[in-house]
């Protein structure tokens, strides 16, 4: 039975749970203990066998104890912030995070502020016992060490499957499905492949990728996001704007794919972290690539033909001044990305979609030279009518967030500090233990050393986080210069990158050659 705490009662608990994929694959079909409704159905039943009053259920599915942007954990998080509840109940503590720094922050920090008592029913964790906290905090730490040994263990056999052209990506190749009786293997989906082949016979034909693309949007044929969502197979689509029709990317990408030679290409990106799932680009000597491990859609004579044209074709942009706008300015009647082209040696910013797919919608067009007369007309006008040294300065330092940034540093620094400080006591502990007899030196090495080790990890991450302040405070500094560079504005004669950067957010084109548009949104 539960023993309550005179400053908790009445209990009003919020119940959360959380599996994640990687602990979903390890559960054997005979043994569904780990399961979302077994967890629910376990602290449902504790509760009614308390008498302790449910305010909520919080579910958290496929997601990872590291990953902070869980969606009901942070309902929780902002719930508990406002009293709704006095009481938290996991399963255990890694159900409700195997970050250290989230158990520190939340279940030995804010919840005591808050008088919110954290209870894990089957490790017996429980946030107003004092002689577990210790306990508690080992058990964060093993649980990150697990988190961090998972993802290199992840990361060493996805190596390994991709060494041997084993395909692991989550989404089959447009062209391709996932072989139904062996998921790394691809096999041809004829279909989707005959588009691949047009596209290919169009660029030996003398099609450019823009004329290409508009010929797929006349001609009605699916982009691929839009043909696996009517094929019913799992695909992912990143852009919002005009999801449906065909673009230059698309063609570019499809033309150089050597999957479509019947090789598999993977790895070309990683995350940075196993706490973060952003992404950098690897050097294309670290790809895994290996040849002949599917059939080709396109023919090698085909293939060799194609690269040869592209390779002695001028890429668009190679020539002439730096875009000072470059992914500032939006169409004002469809929201899409304004891209600029050449015409008979002048530069102009003309709607994505209305170029690719006519009709879809009535397009805006501005010259280059056109854009930049106005913008540095309006920030002339900016600062004659609206803006003071004070104002700019006081937006820099706000928008920055500098300040909160290194606030937080120093506060996880503090954290990792009176960690070492505890864990300094415990060894000092143990080394009395072992002199008294308590425990034996085989104990004491074995204790001591995971002491060390604890140790030694947060003196890293101390290491880290100081490394990230003084980061930040170069970028401070950074901030400073800009302002500098902001008083010169009032007197601006020629815009700059730096100057549409600092000043601009973005920029809406509409209107026509007689009665043009242009919205510009400030970030100050």
């Amino acid at each position: 039975m539960l023993q309550q705490n005179n400053n908790l009662s009445p209990l009003k608990a919020a119940l959360y749970v959380r599996l994640s994929r990687e602990d979903r694959d390890k559960i054997r079909k005979e043994d569904d203990s780990e399961s979302i409704i077994n967890q629910q159905t376990m602290l449902i039943n504790y509760c009614k066998d308390n008498q302790i009053e449910i305010y909520n259920i919080y579910n958290d599915e496929d997601f990872k104890g590291s990953d902070r942007d869980r969606p009901a954990f942070k309902r929780l998080i902002q719930d508990a912030e406002s009293r709704k509840f006095n009481m938290v109940l996991c399963k255990t503590q890694s159900r409700f995070a195997r970050d250290m720094e989230l158990v520190e922050k939340y279940i030995n920090g804010l919840f005591l502020i808050w008088g919110i008592r954290f209870v894990g029913l089957v490790d017996h964790a429980d946030s107003t016992n004092k002689f577990n906290r210790k306990q508690r905090q080992i058990n964060s730490l093993v649980d990150q060490w697990y988190l961090e040994d998972l993802s290199d263990n992840i990361k060493a056999t996805m190596a390994s499957k991709r060494r041997q052209g084993l395909w692991v990506g989550a989404f089959a190749p447009y062209g391709y499905i996932k072989d139904p009786d062996n998921k790394n293997h691809l096999i041809v989906d004829e279909e989707a492949a005959e588009v691949v082949r047009y596209i290919f016979n169009l660029y030996l034909q003398g099609y450019g990728i823009t004329p290409i693309a508009r010929k797929l949007n006349e001609q009605g044929i699916p982009n691929p996001a839009t043909y696996k969502q009517q094929h019913g197979q799992p695909f992912q689509n990143s852009h919002k704007d005009c999801s449906d029709i065909w673009h230059t990317y698309s063609i570019g990408r499809m033309l150089s794919n050597l999957v479509y030679r019947g090789c598999v290409v993977q790895g070309m990106t990683e995350n940075i972290s196993y706490k973060s799932t952003k992404k950098r680009k690897k050097p294309q000597d670290e790809w895994d690539i290996v040849e002949g491990m599917h059939e080709p859609i396109i023919d090698q004579d085909t293939w060799d033909r194609v690269q040869r044209l592209r390779a002695g074709k001028p890429k668009p942009g190679n020539f002439g001044t730096p875009n000072i706008f470059a992914g500032k300015v939006r169409c004002l009647n469809c929201g899409s990305s304004m891209r600029i082209y050449y015409t008979h040696h002048e530069r102009y910013f003309r709607c994505l979609t209305n170029y690719y797919a006519r009709g879809r919608c009535s397009g805006a067009f501005v010259s280059e030279k056109v854009l930049q007369r106005e913008v540095l007309k309006q920030i002339q006008l900016l600062y004659q009518q609206f803006v003071d040294e004070a104002y700019i300065s006081e937006n820099l330092s706000i928008k920055s967030g500098y300040e909160d940034k290194i606030k937080t540093l120093k506060s996880k620094i503090k954290t990792a500090e009176q960690s070492i400080e505890k864990l300094n006591k415990r060894f000092k502990n143990l080394y009395l233990d072992k002199l008294d007899d308590v425990i034996s030196k085989e104990e004491f090495l074995l204790l001591s050393e995971d002491c060390k080790t604890s140790k030694q990890a947060l003196e890293q991450n101390i290491a880290d986080y100081q490394k990230e302040i003084d980061y930040i405070t170069a970028q401070r500094a950074d901030s400073n210069n800009q302002l500098d560079v902001i008083r010169q504005f009032k007197d601006i004669k020629e815009l700059d990158s730096l100057t549409v950067n600092t000043l601009i957010d973005y920029i809406e084109v509409g209107g026509s050659k007689n009665r043009r548009i242009i919205n510009i949104h400030w970030n100050l």
